[in-house]
């Protein structure tokens, strides 16, 4: 019966999330490391990723202490998030799924006991488990994958856009993103300290804390101790900290819907972000929104390199005196554009498409 409970758990948080994932021992025993039977137990009431507090009730026939009780150690504990609706006022609670969702949540306050220690490790399996599951059905799960829309969108960096038209749009713009709230939080990177855990330094910088949340969402960061809570003028000038790095904005919208708030953004880079990696590893497609893709003016490239080193999807390459972009794999991170010391780079405005690059077939 024990068993069945954990079973039951594990696939409804794999359920609850976009990422395909493979209900294995591993995922089994981090979600015993994370929480308790009865927690593991009360999880399946969640048939849909977010309930309300109603619905939760009508579902679970707790009493109201004992079910205050037991959503708030799952709130501390990171397997569920809460928010409140700003059409009614109603709380919202949502059930975190392996990732993203409980990996970062469980990573996120930098914690370096021996349980997080356990948790790295568990989620580096996990990880290579997922890695096999793709490469073994390769050509299936792509075609899967096309349909998921992506959950991050990229923001360029503060950089000179060649645009024809207007001037930089409002959503094109962190620092005008910014501007849209009053709260704010920082966490430690998730995906960096989960290297960290696992004795692997970042090779882009020695900050740790610079994952950002916005409105509701840093609320709750700070709230259940998820994050500290910052300034507007302390948001930005860790944004101007992760450009000078070469570090990647990727935003997060409500509800996954480019015409709600962004909620968060992570600034990632190649070594340790999570979706980075994955594809790398070959366990995901990189799958973004943008607005923007990189173009080089051969006239002024000297063929130095740099951009080359730091792009973070290595769509660029040096061919005899400049550099060329692969435009198919650009991100329009602007990393590339913002570095170049001869202004050889520069980004044009797309719009807002879908970038979706398989990832490499393993041997």
């Amino acid at each position: 019966m024990s068993e069945k409970i954990w079973t039951k758990a594990a696939n409804t948080m794999v359920a609850a999330g976009p990422v395909p994932m493979p209900v294995t021992e591993t995922l089994l025993e981090l979600l015993r490391t994370i929480m308790d039977e009865d927690e593991a137990d009360f999880i399946r009431i969640f048939t849909k990723p977010s309930l309300n507090m109603e619905e939760i009730k009508a579902s679970s026939g707790m009493d109201d202490a004992s079910l205050r009780s037991m959503l708030d150690g799952l709130l501390h504990k990171g397997a569920v998030m809460v928010t409140t609706s700003r059409s009614t006022g109603v709380e919202i609670y949502t059930l975190m799924p392996p990732f993203p969702g409980l990996f970062e949540m469980t990573m996120v306050r930098g914690e370096t006991g021996e349980k997080e220690k356990k948790l790295a490790v568990l989620f580096e399996e996990l990880f290579e488990e997922l890695t096999q599951l793709i490469q073994a059905n390769y050509d299936n799960v792509m075609e899967a994958f096309k349909t998921i829309p992506p959950i991050t969108r990229v923001v360029p960096v503060e950089c000179e856009v060649d645009m024809k038209l207007d001037g930089v749009m409002p959503y094109e713009d962190a620092g005008r993103i910014v501007d849209k709230f009053d709260t704010f939080a920082v966490s430690h990177c998730y995906c960096r300290h989960h290297k960290n855990l696992l004795g692997k330094a970042c090779e882009a910088t020695e900050e740790k804390v610079n994952c950002l949340t916005f409105g509701r969402s840093a609320k709750f960061m700070i709230d259940y101790g998820f994050g500290k809570e910052i300034t507007a003028e302390e948001t930005k000038r860790i944004l101007a900290e992760c450009e000078e790095a070469g570090l990647v904005h990727k935003f997060f919208h409500e509800k996954n819907n480019l015409e709600r708030d962004e909620f968060a953004i992570c600034n990632c880079c190649k070594c340790c972000c999570g979706t980075f990696e994955l594809y790398y590893r070959g366990a995901a497609p990189m799958q973004t929104y943008t607005s923007h893709r990189a173009a080089v003016d051969a006239e002024l490239c000297n063929a130095c390199g740099v951009c080359v080193d730091m792009c973070p999807m290595e769509a660029v390459e040096l061919v005899e005196d400049t550099v060329r972009i692969d435009d198919g794999k650009c991100i329009g991170c602007g990393v590339c554009a913002y570095h170049c010391a001869s202004e050889a780079v520069a980004l044009e405005r797309t719009g807002i498409r879908e970038v979706f690059v398989p990832p490499p077939r393993i041997a």
